[in-house]
């Protein structure tokens, strides 16, 4: 019963009585309390029972309505925060919560180390809080960029990761914005910013990320130049080569030479990997294939007399066949 019906029923209830009394004994009587006499009409003597009753009653029934209110209000913060752990996850950014209850402990637990992939975005909630994250990762999901707000994802969050990545393909020149503050996100996004950068600026700014650089990137960036009325120069390669300090392989520099074949004047071809072969023996090859792709076959005899018996086979068994009048695509000899 609430509480102010409670009163309203009880104080009715003792005057209806009190003044049914008063209407059948209209007489008073002394009761001595503690020493003293006390005069009151009979009525008044059926009624301070009562009221004495109603008071008991009345602050026993207020103890417990505060007690039951004190408990539904930690089962409601503890609600508020679950939504919050859920939604986090949902994002898949969980975070530690303080819970009050044990029922609520029991599921933050998992909801804040866990993340929640729905199986399909077709869930009917009302409660905006989540489904606010729902529609973003939907969204997200669908190559959408979306503005995120009321939440806090962290830089290599995989859901800020793909949102930024459908930024760049809506705004190119974001990816100036992930290139400058590249140390805080993932390689891979940092890569795919330096794709997108490359497609539109000029050499020269994109010389400013060279550190970013890794070869695969490079590749796409010589390529990119294949149909650039811009020349790109043997010193930017060797720049971003030596900024972004690329450990490559023998398998790298070869096919770095056959990438700027098409890009590379004759000469700065040779001017890049004459360079690259005092830097690093593994371009010795890549070297060599220049020169014979340059039709250049002295000065690769001349080079591969000063190499061991055992290095280079490929390319000094393609020389003895050629001197032999037999004549291979140089390709089945660069691998």
């Amino acid at each position: 019963m609430r509480i102010k019906r409670y009163i309203f029923f009880s104080i009715l209830l003792m005057l209806l009585l009190g003044g049914f009394v008063y209407s059948q004994i209209d007489r008073v009587y002394t009761l001595e309390i503690f020493g003293v006499p006390i005069t009151l009409p009979v009525a008044m003597w059926v009624v301070i029972p009562m009221f004495i009753m109603f008071l008991a009653s009345f602050f026993h029934m207020a103890y417990y309505s505060f007690i039951n209110f004190m408990v539904l209000k930690r089962y409601k913060k503890d609600y508020d925060t679950l939504i919050k752990s859920f939604a986090q996850a949902i994002l898949k950014e969980p975070k530690e919560h303080q819970y009050k209850t044990n029922e609520a402990k029991n599921l933050g637990r998992v909801s804040d180390k866990s993340h929640i992939v729905p199986q399909d975005f077709k869930i009917d909630i009302k409660d905006e809080r989540l489904k606010k994250p729902l529609e973003y990762l939907k969204d997200i999901t669908n190559g959408i960029y979306v503005e995120i707000e009321g939440f806090v994802l962290s830089s290599t969050n995989p859901i800020l990761v793909k949102n930024y990545e459908n930024r760049l393909k809506k705004e190119p020149t974001f990816s100036g914005v992930i290139l400058k503050n590249c140390s805080q996100y993932p390689q891979e996004l940092c890569q795919k910013a330096l794709e997108v950068y490359i497609s539109f600026s000029d050499m020269s700014k994109i010389k400013e990320y060279a550190k970013v650089f890794t070869f695969p990137t490079l590749l796409i960036l010589i390529e990119h130049y294949k149909n650039q009325e811009a020349h790109l120069h043997y010193q930017d390669i060797l720049y971003i080569l030596q900024e972004s300090r690329m450990k490559m392989s023998e398998k790298d520099y070869l096919a770095l030479a056959k990438a700027c074949k098409t890009v590379l004047a004759p000469d700065e071809r040779l001017k890049l990997f004459e360079h690259l072969k005092d830097k690093d023996e593994k371009s010795e090859g890549a070297y060599v294939y220049t020169l014979l792709d340059l039709e250049m076959i002295e000065k690769a005899k001349e080079y591969l007399e000063t190499t061991h018996e055992d290095e280079l086979l490929n390319y000094k068994a393609y020389l003895e066949l050629k001197d032999c009048g037999k004549n291979y695509p140089l390709e089945m000899f660069a691998q």
